[in-house]
């Protein structure tokens, strides 16, 4: 009892200082549109991924940098892809269109010349100037990377254009439809949602969830499996703990556990590890690790690029782990960090990023990031059409 009477209090506080901090933002973006004025060679802030970590420096940014600096946001697609809704419009058509979210209203009320946006892909990062897939250079005074992590379908889509990911999700829903006996393998939240989601709304399928450890959600902790595997099985999904599947040729019309064991299967949904998304085969993919979309900084920045995973070592004060540059920061899935990558650590580090960027601008010292498990920890979970937690 004394230990919830704890936590409770830990969570009011969180929310206080989330309050709080979210009037000051929107105090401070009111009177900054009157101080801020447009000027014809800005120094520019360039923000590299509009996904939830750059989305939010961006407009964190936009709605408070001082005059004589502009933010510049690079995004190689056309919308904004809420990724959460991908595995659930995997299963359930006529709703694909809604997953894609026009760029600019987000930044409402930011002063005119504070941002501008720009749809090109970053072939190369040097010290001052960034390259763009259309031949363009932009030169930054401040850069941002926010780029992610590598994905397969239906964690991530790979494409730019939004008819594009409509027709991706459309061909994922016939795939789904057409099989008989799905495995899914991983049991973090897509997989759990996933195999939930298909038989949910295919009960006549066979769905197998299989999972290389103990925990479903392990990241969660127990009380978040126990729900989910109940939810699970309750659907009628078979669950597999602590096995992985082997790898077979491609005609085989089944997979094969550590054990030996066969478990037809028709269409094998499987989270490679050097991808955090998934990949749809028929039937069978090889299972390997996962990789950081941290191509275009290697080369400048190879000490700061993690051998494992790619991922981008930073300092406490998100500026990447190399004092040469520390102009240079980074946010989101792309950070090598020991806490949850998801939306709500994404956007917890932009507001950091955005707050330490204005500070270098001011030169004041920076503030430090630390992970925060009651800001950052939590999940929203669906498990079916019908239970969500």
């Amino acid at each position: 009892m004394i230990n919830f009477t704890i936590l409770i209090f830990k969570f009011v506080g969180v929310a206080f200082v989330a309050v709080g901090n979210a009037i000051n933002q929107k105090v401070a973006s009111i009177i900054h549109r009157y101080r801020y004025n447009q000027v014809d060679s800005p120094k520019n802030i360039v923000i590299i991924g509009a996904s939830f970590a750059g989305y939010h420096t961006a407009k964190l940014l936009a709605n408070s940098v001082p005059t004589g600096y502009q933010v510049v946001v690079i995004e190689k697609s056309s919308h904004f892809q809420f990724t959460w809704v991908f595995p659930r419009f995997s299963v359930v058509n006529g709703h694909e269109h809604k997953a894609f979210i026009p760029y600019g209203p987000y930044f409402k009320g930011a002063p005119k010349g504070s941002w501008r946006m720009i749809q090109d892909t970053v072939l190369e990062v040097g010290p001052r100037t960034i390259l763009l897939q259309s031949g363009v250079k932009v030169d930054y005074e401040f850069l941002v990377l926010a780029t992610g992590s590598h994905a397969s379908s239906p964690s991530r889509l790979n494409v730019n254009e939004k008819n594009e990911g409509i027709k991706a999700l459309q061909s994922l829903q016939n795939r789904i439809r057409n099989a008989n006996d799905m495995v899914v393998v991983g049991g973090g939240p897509a997989g759990v949602e996933l195999a939930t989601d298909v038989k949910s709304v295919n009960p006549h399928k066979n769905v197998t969830l299989v999972h290389s450890r103990k925990t479903l959600l392990n990241s969660f902790g127990t009380k978040v499996h126990d729900v989910a595997l109940e939810a699970l099985e309750g659907l009628g999904v078979r669950v597999i703990l602590g096995e992985r599947i082997q790898t077979h040729g491609k005609d085989d019309a089944s997979v094969v556990l550590g054990t030996g064991a066969a478990i037809p299967c028709d269409l094998l949904v499987c989270r490679p590890y050097w991808h955090s998304g998934w990949r749809l085969i028929r039937p069978k993919v090889r299972c390997t690790g996962q990789k950081a979309a941290s191509d275009i900084i290697a080369e400048l920045c190879p000490d700061a690029v993690s051998p494992s995973g790619g991922f981008v070592k930073v300092k406490s004060s998100l500026q990447i782990a190399d004092d040469r540059f520390s102009n240079i920061y980074a946010a989101g899935d792309i950070v090598a960090s020991t806490g949850p990558k998801n939306a709500r650590s994404a956007i917890r580090q932009a507001e950091f990023v955005s707050n330490n960027v204005l500070r270098a601008i001011q030169g004041q010292s920076l503030t430090m990031y630390h992970s925060n498990m009651l800001m950052e920890g939590g999940i929203e979970l669906t498990l079916g059409l019908v239970s969500g937690h």
